[in-house]
Formats: structure tokens, C-alpha cells, sequence
């Protein structure tokens, strides 16, 4: 009888493992909205993600993403590969942005498994 309750048990356990492993993670991506202070889009503008300090290894950022931004003006980013399921969070980066000498700047949490979205307005 104890044996019975023990194999019960045993296989229950291991079918609540294959449950919870079996989750599918979902895209974490970003979208960086660059417009201009009269809030039309900027096209071909250079956005870069980055951590900044205490967050360095050898004074090398630890994350750096470089993108330009399309016609709408949108920049687009995938932390598919920097996320991993279980993680709390993705990171917190610093957000530059620059065309033609015009520059924007933020800082930008990226949270797990949803499009992340956030609007830099660059200045002369």
C-alpha cells in the first residue's frame, strides 16, 4: 500500500515538472519611437541600447544593441536570446539616440515576454 501511495506520488510530481517546464516563452522585444520636438517621425536615426556603469566587465558594456530606425521612425530590438525563462526581468538600459547632430536620450526597463515600447525625442 505505501508503495502504491509512494508510485502515485512519484509520478504525479513528475508530471507537475513536465507541466511547468513545458512553458513556451513568448518574444521579448522593444520598439524605440524616435520623433523630433514637433513629434514628427525620424527616419535613419542611430538608437542605441546599452547598460551603463556599475553594470560594465572590463569597461565594456555588458548589453549593446545598435539599430536604425525605419521610415516610421521606429527602431526595433530582440532580447529573445538575452532572456531566458524563470529570469525576473530583462534590464534597465540607457537609450541614446543621434541624426545629424540632433541627440535623445532615456533610460528604458525592458520587461520580459511583451513588446516594450518607448518614445525618445531628439533636440538640436
Amino acid at each position: 500500500m505505501n508503495k502504491i501511495i509512494a508510485i502515485k506520488g512519484a509520478l504525479s510530481l513528475l508530471l507537475l515538472l513536465t507541466l511547468v517546464s513545458c512553458k513556451e516563452k513568448k518574444d521579448t522585444l522593444v520598439e524605440i519611437y524616435v520623433v523630433d520636438i514637433q513629434g514628427n517621425a525620424v527616419a535613419n536615426a542611430t538608437v542605441e541600447l546599452l547598460t551603463s556603469p556599475p553594470y560594465e566587465l572590463n569597461s565594456i558594456p555588458v548589453l549593446h544593441m545598435k539599430e536604425k530606425s525605419d521610415q516610421f521612425g521606429i527602431a526595433y530590438f530582440n532580447f529573445n536570446d538575452v532572456y531566458q525563462l524563470g529570469q525576473a526581468g530583462v534590464a534597465v538600459l540607457d537609450v541614446d539616440v543621434i541624426r545629424e547632430g540632433k541627440k535623445g536620450h532615456g533610460i528604458l526597463k525592458v520587461e520580459q515576454e511583451i513588446t516594450n515600447k518607448e518614445q525618445i525625442v531628439i533636440h538640436p
